[in-house]
């Protein structure tokens, strides 16, 4: 009996080193492939800036990989899939883009599944469960504020602050912020977010673009801004600018999902840049970025980014019927 369980503890043993073995053989194979290939098309919501260190990167990792970007807006990138899906040309590789726009890509199968290995460091909500994705980075919407005209005792705790007197008129908010208000709808119970939205309404001003916001409540036009983000506000601050900013739970969670084109012309090279991305090497360069990587190991430069956070993710039924929460929002903040 004895020997019996040393033979089965041997075997076992042996099969963990073959498989051990087979995978680092697959894990040489691939990246032999991708380096026969030789190129990688990557679309990006990221600036150019960014979008170059992270292609200077995996190059500097994979040299015999010639990595090029395109970068646009998550709607342009959009528009470009879908007009080259359309002609039949599989021009890209990998896109990296926002939840609406990944969710879309993976409903209409131009993502293709691939469960890389550092998926693993990367918590549920911030992955597909089928392979389909995974986030790079995600901005966390956060109540920033002017520190020069809104006193300690004054900085909101709580969504219900927000309405209170001395903030009418006085809260900046990006005019098409269609999945903050979807996501808090769900959050808060439509009935009750409808109406707390309604009076909400009251309060704000609505401009275009989370920067432009948090760039006013820097100037002082607007004592405070709801949807801009954590880390714009970081940005400003080393320059000077009378800006901080606090989380008002639950804290809508803006995710960058990449993933593999389901037609991509270099899949081996695509599945490469996607392990690198979300390795901890590109995740650090992510972090270099100012924006907060997800990967768990690799914590943002600010600890006080994720501190206390309780994030809400979009849900599918948003995402599914975003034209309908669209035109709620605009009926409430807009049109009044």
């Amino acid at each position: 009996m004895r020997r019996f369980r040393i033979l089965r503890v041997l075997a076992y043993m042996l099969s963990l080193g073959i498989s051990t073995a087979a995978s680092t053989v697959m894990a040489q194979s691939v990246t032999e492939k991708a380096e026969a290939e030789g190129k990688l098309m990557f679309y990006a919501t990221f600036n150019a800036a960014d979008s170059k260190m992270l292609t200077d990167g995996f190059k500097q990792a994979y040299p015999k990989i010639d990595a090029a970007f395109y970068r646009g807006t998550d709607a342009a990138i959009m528009e470009r899939i879908l007009t080259e899906n359309r002609a039949g040309q599989n021009l890209w590789d990998v896109a990296v883009t926002t939840s609406f726009y990944g969710h879309n890509l993976t409903k209409r199968g131009l993502f293709a599944p691939y469960d890389s290995p550092e998926r693993k460091f990367f918590k549920d909500g911030y992955k597909d469960q089928q392979g389909a994705w995974t986030s790079v980075y995600t901005n966390y919407a956060a109540f920033g504020y002017n520190t020069g005209t809104v006193p300690k005792g004054s900085v909101p705790q709580s969504y219900a602050d927000l309405l209170k007197p001395e903030w009418k008129g006085n809260i900046g908010m990006d005019s098409k912020a269609y999945e903050w208000f979807g996501t808090m709808l769900k959050a808060m119970g439509e009935e009750k977010g409808l109406a707390y939205m309604r009076e909400l309404a009251k309060q704000t001003q609505l401009r275009s673009g989370r920067t432009l916001i948090a760039q006013l409540v820097a100037a002082g036009e607007f004592k405070g801004a709801l949807t801009a983000y954590s880390q714009t506000f970081e940005v400003l601050k080393p320059s000077g600018a009378p800006v901080d900013w606090v989380y008002l739970n639950p804290v809508f969670a803006n995710i960058h999902p990449a993933g593999i084109s389901a037609k991509a012309p270099h899949p081996n090279a695509a599945r490469v840049f996607i392990d690198f991305i979300l390795s901890k090497r590109g995740q650090e360069i992510v972090r270099k970025m100012n924006r907060i990587p997800d990967r768990t190991d690799t914590p943002p430069a600010q600890a006080r980014l994720m501190e206390g956070i309780k994030p809400a993710f979009a849900p599918v039924e948003v995402l599914e019927d975003f034209s309908r929460y669209g035109k709620m929002f605009d009926d409430i903040f807009a049109a009044r």
